[in-house]
């Protein structure tokens, strides 16, 4: 039994050792296989031209042979090299010498890059070129076209150059307009509160070196921080909500009447608002994974939620004073926040996609119009009817196309509900002055 056992054993040992076996010609084991371009550049087979492929055995005595291919009148020979484990060494000292000296293939993310260039050229034709004439202030008119028609062009040709080489996401494109406008602003206020006017001399040029300063800054943002385009874009938005917001509140303590108490005290606490509020957004977002069409939707929830609390304040409000003006300011910035925070659980569950967003924001306004031209049709001319209806017109039109073009993929639990039919039902009880019971829309979070 023994002698059997030992007998297959040896039979399993000479049939493994028995056959040669492929190896790659390369350390990294990758390649099995040197065509004829690749031969060419080796020395080993300068002298194979019609070569059309080489593969390599390693024999059972653990000596090495080339199988090389090579195409002669039309036929294919194989011939067989033996070759040395020196000469080996040496075809792979070729391959690593030939890759260190490839360039890399460099795939760069372009999808931005026609709304970047568009962009940049609008911007610069319709303010930082006319700034740029202003703050060169020629004495003139054809100094001042010709300064205008350069300083446009250089909006588009600049940035062509400085970005042949590198990635223009639509990240890139939309913090690169988000920087610009944010500087410009953030220019124009530090120069006013300097007592520099903005539109002429040395107030206009700060304020253009602003913008493109921004520009820059929100560019290089989304590499330094590795934006997508749904969270850089938000994280803007919220420093816009608050900048505005922190001006609204620094009118709360203005008595109307104090002189020392001016434009300043505005321009700075927005500007110390959108700083804020930026941090405040790249901290919030953080841990958010938010789809490129998510910052239309937070924005569009408060700007309607800034609208509506003044709105529905307006019904109190007896045109005596019963509701003052901060109470307004007050109602808008309570609204903007309450929408903020609406819309920032709506996003964080949801995911929209562009195309997605923007067709929502028409639905919006669209119903908005809807409800408006109704309200005009039927002779109403209270400015308040027209605000509430614009405003629900705004909701309704926003929540119907999201539900009609089944919007925002999620694979949580939460989600709006909007019931059309029960419009009518509303309708009827209003008229007869009866409750209604039922719901129009439900959020579940």
């Amino acid at each position: 039994m023994e002698l059997i056992v030992l007998f297959f054993l040896t039979q399993v040992d000479l049939n493994v050792t028995f056959y040669e076996k492929q190896v790659p010609f390369d350390v990294e084991a990758k390649i099995y296989e040197i065509d004829s371009v690749f031969a060419q550049k080796l020395e080993f087979f300068k002298n194979y031209p019609a070569l059309q492929k080489a593969l390599l055995f390693l024999q059972p005595d653990s000596s090495y042979i080339i199988e090389i291919y090579s195409k002669k009148d039309g036929i294919i020979i194989r011939e067989k090299v033996n070759v040395q484990a020196d000469q080996i060494i040496q075809i792979q000292k070729e391959i690593v010498s030939l890759r260190e000296k490839e360039i890399p293939t460099v795939i760069l993310d372009r999808t931005g890059y026609g709304e970047f260039l568009g962009g940049s050229f609008v911007f610069a034709y319709c303010i930082q070129a006319p700034l740029s004439v202003m703050a060169v202030n020629p004495d003139n008119s054809r100094v001042g076209v010709a300064v205008y028609m350069l300083s446009s062009s250089a909006g588009f040709v600049i940035p062509l150059l400085l970005t042949k080489n590198c990635n223009v996401s639509k990240a890139h494109a939309n913090m690169f307009m988000y920087g610009g406008y944010n500087g410009l602003y953030i220019a124009g206020a530090l120069a006013s509160i300097a007592d520099m006017n903005v539109l002429e001399g040395t107030g206009a040029l700060f304020t253009l070196a602003g913008s493109v300063v921004g520009e820059y800054t929100g560019f290089q943002s989304v590499n330094r921080f590795n934006l997508s385009m749904g969270r850089g874009n938000t994280i803007m938005i919220i420093g816009d909500f608050v900048g505005a917001s922190s001006a609204g509140l620094i009118s709360l303590f203005d008595n109307w009447s104090d002189p020392t108490f001016n434009h300043r005290h505005y321009l700075a606490s927005s500007i110390f608002g959108i700083g804020a509020g930026i941090f405040l957004g790249s901290e919030v977002t953080r841990k958010v994974n938010l789809a490129d069409g998510d910052y239309l939707i937070f924005g569009n929830c408060g700007i309607v939620g800034a609208a509506s609390l003044p709105v529905l304040l307006s019904y109190f409000d007896d045109g005596h004073g019963r509701v003052s003006g901060k109470m307004y300011i007050s109602a808008g910035i309570t609204g903007l926040g309450l929408g903020s925070i609406l819309g920032y659980k709506i996003v964080e569950n949801k995911d929209f996609s562009e195309s997605e967003a923007n067709i929502i924001a028409v639905g919006g306004v669209a119903g908005s119009l809807a409800s408006a031209g109704l309200i005009f049709l039927a002779g109403n001319e209270n400015p308040k009817v027209y605000w509430t209806g614009a405003i629900a017109g705004d909701i309704i039109g926003t929540l119907a196309t999201a539900s009609f073009i089944k919007a925002g993929k999620s694979d949580k639990h939460s989600k709006f509900n909007f019931y059309p039919e029960n419009l009518i039902g509303a309708g009827l009880c209003y008229k007869n002055n009866i409750p209604f019971k039922n719901f129009l829309v439900t959020y579940r979070f």
